[in-house]
């Protein structure tokens, strides 16, 4: 035994955000978002919740910098009001152009001086702005034509292609009416210097605004979608981390690893990271044994989560759930399934499987209605059983 691993860092994060080394390959879809951001496309991107969709944009971003392209994050989650939303994409557009307090006012004055522009900094020292915003209709109006015109006049100015990453963009859907979704459509449909990348975990909400024929952004751009990483590309990517603690994992426990997280990137992390901190400094190798224990662990220390989650729903919610859990989710309709967990109506699993697709406690992949976290699974099949 050895104890070489106990004082590295754990090398598996979870729960945040991770760009460069740290960042789990996904080679394909890195490469796509890059290339059709550079020739001028828009994009929608639909994940689900912990598939590392963040991470993605940012890695793809930092990709389209190094080459010279001019890229804004907009993190839509973070605003409450249209007014926020247009104040913060003018921040972020700025910032992809100047990183120094004085040199971004005096740009934000030359682009934008009707606003009256003011300038400052967080405390990160990076640049903040605020824009003077009346509170009359007249003047909020004149701030989104303002601001939805700027992203265009910044690229031509700077000769340079601009991408703007908008996360979690169904969040718009919350402000009341759809006037500034219009009036992004019809200033962004002329902008030949911009791109756009909308992206967001509320996949059937954001799938709609994409594709439904009365939303402004119909048909604005291609619906691509994130799905687990490919095993192939996060084996390897796995046992180089687990060697750095002179851990040893056979292919065969990484593929049960894999299985156990249902792919989901976020899961695999959490159960890496759970490994790590069992077995570095203290083991030699990963057994599928010990990938149960991780688990249990996993699901004790989130069990407050859990039963929170459980509180919300209806009774008859929790019973599929319990039954999806006991006997997979694969022929929730037939008549045998409903009998042998007394489910009641095929109309009344249909609307309990409804409201749980639409809360992501469940999705469906390749036909089965799946448990999203599979955590949650284990708790209710071993803690509810």
């Amino acid at each position: 035994m050895h104890n070489t691993g106990a004082a590295m860092q754990n090398p598996f994060k979870f729960g945040s955000v991770v760009t460069g080394s740290d960042f789990a390959d996904r080679r394909r879809e890195l490469a796509e978002l890059v290339r059709e951001l550079t020739d001028g496309q828009h994009l929608f991107l639909l994940s689900p919740r912990r598939y590392g969709k963040t991470s993605l944009i940012l890695t793809a971003l930092e990709s389209l910098g190094s080459r010279g392209t001019l890229v804004a994050y907009v993190d839509t989650f973070r605003t409450t009001t249209p007014v926020q939303l247009l104040e913060l994409m003018a921040q972020a557009v700025l910032r992809a152009a100047e990183s120094r307090p004085e040199r971004l006012l005096r740009l934000a004055m030359e682009l934008l001086g009707r606003l009256r522009p003011q300038v400052g900094t967080d405390t990160t020292g990076m640049p903040t702005l605020s824009l003077d915003v009346g509170t009359s209709p007249r003047s909020v109006l004149a701030l989104q034509e303002e601001v939805l015109a700027f992203p265009e006049r910044l690229a031509e100015k700077r000769k340079r292609r601009l991408v703007i990453a908008f996360d979690e963009f169904q969040e718009m859907k919350r402000f009341p009416g759809a006037s500034l979704e219009k009036a992004m459509r019809s200033h962004f449909q002329h902008h030949r210097h911009v791109s756009y990348l909308f992206a967001g975990s509320r996949q059937t909400v954001l799938q709609d605004m994409a594709t439904r024929e009365r939303s402004p952004f119909y048909k604005f751009g291609r619906a691509m979608s994130l799905g687990p990483i490919p095993q192939e590309e996060f084996a390897p990517f796995l046992e180089a981390r687990f060697k750095r603690g002179r851990l040893g994992v056979s292919s065969d426990v990484v593929e049960a690893i894999l299985a156990a997280a249902d792919d989901v990137p976020y899961n695999v992390q959490r159960l890496c990271h759970q490994l790590w901190d069992m077995l570095a400094g203290k083991a030699d190798r990963i057994t599928e044994g010990d990938i149960g224990r991780a688990i249990a662990i996993i699901v004790d220390q989130d069990t407050p989560y859990f039963s929170a989650a459980w509180d919300r729903l209806s009774l008859h919610q929790r019973q599929v759930l319990q039954a999806i859990a006991r006997a997979g989710g694969r022929n929730v309709f037939a008549s045998e399934f409903l009998m042998a967990h007394r489910l009641g109506s095929h109309s009344s699993v249909q609307t309990s499987l409804r409201q749980l697709l639409k809360e992501q406690i469940v999705l469906k992949v390749n036909g089965e209605y799946r448990i999203a976290d599979s955590f949650f699974r284990e708790w209710i099949g071993t803690r509810l059983a």
